[in-house]
């Protein structure tokens, strides 16, 4: 199954991507599909991330109209390039979300994909109290967590921000990651679903799902995400290197 399809995306979306594990990757496999499908593609964040695999345009929020008119799409847009960014040669600065929304408001493209938190390359997290940085116009919100978590101890190795995870799930940081940990955090309102505006679409995904061990371990972590929570009415497997997607539904 397409990654698009499995969202459930049509002509026009403000697809919004969270957590830790795979949102990157996702993106440009969504900027792949929407290509191929037809539709011009737009690849930014609301915070930071190296610059992806795409024509980049660095501007303004003032200029970004005029830019994308200019642009051939797929296109990756951000407005400054970061000075001695932390763990990468390189990091570009995206926009707050009034610009994203007049972006995706105004047509200038059809998918709109947004990076909207970071997490330090981990396989995990929680969101801090001032993230994610979601616009209000998201018509889907992807919160994204690695089955690889699962079995590891709940440490900064591993996990973003653990501290958080730990208080969500019960836990001390240093226990052992469990599915039920991982689905707890993905369905709470401290976790996967932290400022996702009330009209968007939420999909968790839960990536990484390499073998079909990892599968079945990523279905426990769904089935437990979808029981914590009425926002969720299916979520994801996972595995871009294996071009694995298929859905798990709510009972």
């Amino acid at each position: 199954m397409q990654l698009s399809t499995a969202l459930g995306i049509g002509d026009r979306a403000l697809v919004a991507f969270v957590g830790a594990g795979g949102k990157k990757t996702a993106m440009h496999r969504l900027t792949r599909e929407g290509t191929e499908r037809g539709y011009d593609v737009g690849f930014t964040t609301t915070t930071q991330m190296p610059p992806p695999e795409l024509p980049l345009t660095v501007t303004n929020a003032e200029l970004l109209p005029d830019a994308l008119l200019e642009s051939e799409p797929p296109v990756a847009f951000a407005s400054e390039w970061v000075s001695d960014p932390e763990r990468v040669d390189r990091k570009v600065r995206g926009f707050d979300p009034e610009p994203l929304t007049s972006v995706f408001s105004r047509g200038f493209v059809d998918w709109l994909l947004v990076k909207a938190d970071g997490a330090r390359s981990r396989e995990f997290k929680a969101p801090d109290t001032s993230e994610p940085v979601v616009p209000d116009a998201a018509t889907h919100v992807v919160p994204v967590a690695s089955v690889h978590a699962v079995g590891e101890p709940l440490s900064e190795a591993v996990v973003h921000r653990p501290e958080r995870v730990a208080a969500i799930a019960g836990l001390s940081v240093g226990d052992t990651i469990t599915p039920e940990t991982i689905g707890t955090v993905l369905a709470s309102p401290r976790g996967g679903l932290q400022d996702v505006p009330d009209g968007a679409a939420v999909i968790p995904m839960v990536n990484k799902a390499d073998t079909p061990d990892h599968r079945e371990t990523a279905r426990a972590v769904l089935e437990h995400a979808l029981e914590g929570t009425t926002r969720f009415t299916r979520g994801l497997v996972t595995s871009f290197e294996r071009d694995v997607c298929f859905a798990v539904e709510s009972p």
